[in-house]
This record gives structure tokens, C-alpha cells and sequence, in this order.
């Protein structure tokens, strides 16, 4: 289970601090009405100072949680490599800014652009409460993504893209995708929430970078099209709930599964191949324990029989997400 870092919780509850609760809870909910209905192209989901608060208390952590597991699973595919220059396209208040530096702390030189004046605002006085140099140094630039018609000289070791493309038309995305890896020097990561819409986003990016002869570094085992048929891929992290963030939710919950679906493509290949990952909660009954496996020989449900109990406890015990060396044990179900 993740937690906000400290430095992070203490930053937005200052924030907070400045207004009513009662006026940043109500504009919370407000966007959570918002994240909730139809997406529409070019759609200003927070711009005020008020708006942009109420995103800090409601949506900043379940994002931070989800771009800090795809970082993780990133990292996990290349454990050698150690990006010194970011990138963060759409920065929002810095989410990615604080989720990268908690996964790769060598990171020294962070660029964010954001399209809102009133996120920039904020991301600079969060990063001011940041125990990281990196942080509290970076440069915010206002830049509205669908506006730049080429891509600066540039590169960055890692380039984020995070809860950007789910916003914009299909002509949208496939323009700030290309201009994306043009400055791209090692990892181009693409984040979206966890749903079949968002989920379709992130396929059309790993096909249009696949094309660019980029190398998958997660989650897909291989650099093959997604082999999913209606269906879609897409993974839990798990948050310990702050105290505005329960306000803000109006949950007493102390956790939250924050899900997610993603792409990690590099210019260069993994160094640990992996041979598939659970694309689904494993499940179990009296039986059988099963799940589902994307793998480079394709999708397929897994299933080991009760009365196979090594390979029956192997089963039950993956978890959704998890990297496998190796086919598990047991018998194969071809979707």
C-alpha cells in the first residue's frame, strides 16, 4: 500500500489552509461530477484557484498513486537504468514530478508544462514544501500541449505523459504522442485512469509508438499489437487515504484502490523480459483457482485444480499485476 509522502500531504494541506473547507470540499465534489461524465476534447476540468484545490484534495492523490505504480513496474523491467532529466507534459500541480523522484531519487533536472495558470501556481507552492532539491528547483512552463506544431530540440531521459490523452480528440493524441517521443531520449510513460475508454487511448499510443520501432518496457510481455479482444487491460494501486482526501470523498475509508491503465516504451529494449503478467484479480472456489495472463503467447485464463494444492496455493497467491518468468503450473483455458 502507498502512502502521500509526508512532505506531499503536509504541502496540500497548507494549500488547503488558505480557503474554507467548506469551499474546496464543495469544489471537490464538484469535480468529481465532472471526471465522472462524458470527456469532451479540449475540456477545462479545473482552472481557478478554488477548482485546482479541490482537485489537490480529491483527484492528486489517486493519481500520484497511479503513476507511482507504473513507475514501479517501469523500473522493474530496467532496475539499471537511472533517468537524471524529466519531462512532465500536462503537468497538472506535479503529480508525476513527486512520483518520479520518490521511484528514481537521481533525478536532478524536472520540467513541467501545464496549460493552466492556477495548477502552475499551485505546483510551485507545493514543490516549495519538498524535501527534494530536484523539486523545489524545477521549471514550470505554461504550454498548451495541442498548440505546439513541432517538438523542441530538446530530449529528457523520461517523458510523462500523465491523465493527458484521455482528454483531447483522436487528431490530438496522435500529434502530442509523436512530438512526445521526439524528446524522448530513454522512457516515453503514458498514464490514464483504469477504464475501457482510457484504456483504448493507451492502446492507440503503443501502436503508434510500436510503428516508431519503440520496445515495450510495460506491461506487455512483447512488442506485438495488444492481443485483447473486447476487454481491457488495467491494474490496482492501493492508497492509504489522507484526512482531506476522506473529507473531499466524503468516505471514512482509510484506502482506495486507484486503477490504471498504462504503456512504457522506450528507445531501448528491457533487460529483464519478463514472460507475462495477471491481468486480472485472481479468483478461487472449491474447486479451481484461476486468472487471466497476457503473455507473449497471447491471452489466456490459467486454472490450477484444488486437488493440485501446491499449484493450487501458487495460483491463488498472484496478485493482479504481477510480473511471471515462467507459465504457472497448471492447466491453460485459451479465451
Amino acid at each position: 500500500m502507498l502512502t502521500l509522502p509526508n512532505d506531499l500531504q503536509e504541502a496540500i494541506g497548507a494549500a488547503l489552509g488558505t480557503v474554507s473547507p467548506v469551499r474546496w470540499m464543495r469544489e471537490a465534489q464538484a469535480l468529481s461530477e465532472r471526471y465522472r461524465g462524458p470527456r469532451g476534447a479540449g475540456q477545462h476540468f479545473a482552472s481557478s484557484p478554488a477548482e485546482v484545490l479541490g482537485y489537490a484534495a480529491m483527484i492528486l492523490p489517486a493519481s500520484y498513486a497511479q503513476l507511482r505504480g507504473a513507475m514501479a513496474s517501469t523500473a522493474a523491467r530496467v532496475p539499471e537504468w537511472t533517468p537524471r532529466t524529466l519531462l512532465d507534459l500536462g503537468s497538472g500541480p506535479g503529480t508525476a514530478l513527486w512520483a518520479a523522484v520518490a521511484q528514481w531519487p537521481a533525478l536532478s533536472t524536472l520540467v513541467a508544462w501545464e496549460r493552466e495558470r492556477a495548477f502552475i501556481t499551485l505546483g510551485r507552492q507545493l514543490a516549495q514544501h519538498s524535501e527534494s532539491a530536484a523539486i523545489r528547483a524545477a521549471r514550470w512552463e505554461q504550454a498548451d500541449l495541442q498548440k505546439l506544431d513541432h517538438a523542441p530540440a530538446q530530449t529528457y531521459d523520461l517523458v510523462v505523459l500523465g491523465h493527458v490523452l484521455n482528454e483531447l480528440g483522436e487528431a490530438e493524441r496522435a500529434a502530442i504522442v509523436e512530438r512526445a517521443w521526439a524528446m524522448t531520449a530513454g522512457v516515453l510513460l503514458i498514464v490514464e485512469p483504469g477504464t475501457a475508454a482510457a484504456f483504448s487511448v493507451v492502446r492507440a499510443a503503443r501502436d503508434r509508438l510500436l510503428l516508431a520501432e519503440a520496445h515495450t518496457l510495460a506491461p506487455c510481455a512483447h512488442d506485438q499489437p495488444c492481443p485483447l479482444q473486447n476487454d481491457w487491460c488495467h491494474f490496482p494501486q492501493r492508497l492509504k487515504r489522507t484526512a482531506f482526501q476522506r473529507r473531499a470523498r466524503e468516505a471514512p475509508s482509510e484506502w482506495e484502490d486507484s486503477k490504471y491503465s498504462y504503456a512504457a516504451m522506450a528507445r531501448f529494449p528491457t533487460s529483464h523480459p519478463i514472460w507475462g503478467r495477471v491481468i486480472r484479480e485472481p479468483t478461487s472456489n472449491k474447486a479451481y483457482a484461476e486468472t487471466l495472463i497476457s503473455s507473449r503467447e497471447g491471452v489466456a485464463t490459467h486454472r490450477a485444480l484444488k486437488r493440485n494444492k501446491a499449484d493450487f496455493r501458487a495460483m491463488r497467491d498472484l496478485h493482479w499485476g504481477d510480473a511471471l518468468d515462467e507459465p504457472p503450473a497448471g492447466d491453460t483455458v485459451t479465451r
